[in-house]
């Protein structure tokens, strides 16, 4: 039996290598290097992933770029069918995966909502114009990555793609927080500090009539919400969240703008969903809007 359950926050293929064609490759199966994030998940999110240990570090990089080698779409769908899942959203990170890309992949799995990329090589108004002709393809939403894009999120041209959204009414997902994705002797173009969360807040304050969501901001909520302070537009995902993190984000951000998500592959959908079911089991009213309800009430399905 099917459950109520969009995960709000997946990804498809290799979003840290361009060119690495990943999606559609098939019998791709999971390798024998060391995995830092399987210990994560275990715990349910509630041990460390960064020790602050230099080798640590290096292991949860690798580990990181080998699970976006083995997100393929035959491996999410399995992940799809194992956890009786209704849908997925797939937010590409341009430059190195794109809507295009996440379209093709829903013509094949039906559960698939696909988000789109802004082109920032583009003058803004060809960038904007391609994000209009992107939902009328299909695009449900944005997803803006001022660290893989290596665009900090005050630019103009991120609001402008930001305000493309709030035409129609999709919600904008911005990542939140100064990941290191590469190791130091990489050459690529990429800056942590532009993951800043005083730039969201910023950014969300300037922006108070688009719905914007705050990716892995539930496993901090109390710091997001003070940030957010008067705005009513801005939701979170669950991504990295512990059971005891999910039940403070319901009560401090409230049960309508907290939604399940995972930041698949980097984590797999079993463990997220558990902490889900753990920590909402006696509010089964709160648990379907998380699971399902909000995501599904703003991208219009």
């Amino acid at each position: 039996m099917i459950r109520r359950i969009i995960d709000s926050h997946a990804h498809l293929g290799d979003i840290f290598h361009e060119n690495r064609n990943i999606s559609f490759k098939t019998n791709i199966k999971k390798g024998g290097y060391e995995d830092r994030f399987i210990e994560l998940e275990e715990s349910l999110f509630t041990k460390p992933l960064f020790t602050g240990d230099p080798r640590d570090l290096d292991l949860v990089i690798d580990g990181g770029q080998y699970r976006c080698w083995e997100s393929t779409l035959e491996n999410l769908t399995l992940q799809l069918d194992e956890n009786k899942m209704s849908g997925i959203v797939l937010l590409p990170c341009l430059p190195n995966t794109t809507f295009e890309e996440y379209l093709a992949a829903s013509k094949l799995e039906p559960r698939i909502i696909p988000f789109t990329a802004a082109d920032m090589t583009l003058p803004i108004d060809r960038m904007c114009d391609k994000l209009r002709k992107d939902i009328g393809k299909g695009a449900k939403g944005l997803k803006l990555h001022p660290v893989l894009q290596n665009v900090r999120l005050l630019d103009d041209r991120m609001y402008a793609a930001a305000k493309v959204f709030a035409e129609v009414d999709l919600p904008v997902v911005v990542h939140v927080g100064e990941g290191i994705y590469y190791h130091d002797n990489v050459d690529y173009p990429w800056c942590s500090k532009y993951g800043s969360m005083d730039d969201f807040f910023e950014f969300a304050h300037n922006l108070p009539d688009q719905v914007i969501v705050g990716a892995h901001c539930a496993a901090f909520a109390d710091t997001f919400m003070e940030g957010c302070k008067g705005l009513e537009n801005v939701y979170s995902d669950t991504s990295f969240s512990s059971i005891n993190a999910v039940k403070n984000a319901i009560k401090v951000m409230g049960p309508d703008r907290v939604m399940f998500g995972t930041d698949y592959p980097f984590t797999y959908e079993k463990f997220n969903i558990r902490v889900i079911d753990e920590a909402l089991n006696d509010d089964p009213a709160t648990k379907d809007k998380v699971f399902y309800g909000t995501i599904a009430r703003l991208v219009h399905i």
